[in-house]
């Protein structure tokens, strides 16, 4: 039989994971508009530039909001997109298109994945 606390506290718990899951519906939607803004802005003046920076972007918010993976992998890894796709769309390497990409990419994935502790404690508070 549980203790009065014990119930307390699951009924604590329960309630968080609700609100968690509210949070991931609200970011499953927010991710994509933002991904394909930020691409847009981000991109190198190419198509595929473009649509392959919609994919990273997508997948990277995704991970490191919802599914809540490391943030410090995730930069990682968009610095390696974003000098590849330098690479590949000039031909050779441009800093200032590789900071421009990588620097926005870097803001904003940073937002994300600082950002969700904060925005489960707003959401509790309610």
């Amino acid at each position: 039989m549980a203790k009065p606390d014990q119930e307390e506290m699951f009924d604590v718990l329960e309630m968080q994971h609700k609100n968690q899951l509210k949070v991931d519906r609200a970011f499953k939607i927010v991710i994509p508009i933002t991904a394909f803004l930020l691409c847009v802005i981000c991109a190198n003046f190419n198509i595929w530039s473009t649509i392959f920076t919609f994919v990273i972007l997508w997948v990277a918010f995704y991970a490191v909001s919802v599914k809540r993976l490391s943030l410090g992998l995730w930069v990682a890894i968009l610095c390696v997109y974003c000098l590849i796709d330098n690479i590949l769309s000039y031909g050779t390497f441009k800093n200032p298109s590789f900071l421009r990409q990588f620097g926005t990419m870097f803001i904003f994935i940073g937002i994300f994945g600082v950002g969700r502790p904060y925005v489960d404690r707003w959401f509790l508070k309610k």
